[in-house]
């Protein structure tokens, strides 16, 4: 049995970190846990893999975007401290080519849109690779 300080060092260490999710089809987030994702060219932060906190969100994507290419949705997710992300609070201009992500900053999140871009060698890295269970909505 854990002593309670144990137990509150392991939750801070869980605590630190924020998952985060792709939606798209289920092909798609097979290609990306195999070889990685491919960033955007452009994006409102930047070229980038664009992903969401809310898992949600990400399922409701991959429900949309299955769809359009009639396949089945899936999500993939990540694992990253919290301290790697940076937070920005710029509207920005439309959709920029100009980087926002960086080695040393390789998860932006713009808190104004909600939008969250990320490095994709870096989202590589801290990829969750076990698979999770496809999506399934009762209509």
């Amino acid at each position: 049995m854990k002593t309670y300080s144990q137990f509150i060092e392991e939750a801070q260490k869980r605590i630190a970190f924020v998952r985060l999710h792709h939606g798209s089809d289920e092909d798609s987030v097979k290609s990306i846990k195999r070889t990685g994702p491919r960033p955007s060219a452009k994006g409102s932060e930047g070229p980038g893999h664009y992903v969401t906190p809310d898992k949600k969100k990400a399922e409701k994507y991959a429900e949309f975007t299955s769809k359009q290419r009639k396949k089945k949705p899936a999500v993939v997710s990540y694992r990253v401290p919290k301290n790697r992300v940076t937070t920005t609070d710029t509207i920005p201009k439309g959709v920029t080519s100009q980087q926002k992500t960086s080695k040393d900053k390789p998860v932006v999140r713009n808190v104004r849109t909600g939008h969250v871009a990320m490095d994709p060698d870096y989202a590589n890295k801290k990829m969750i690779r076990k698979a999770e269970p496809i999506i399934r909505r009762k209509r």
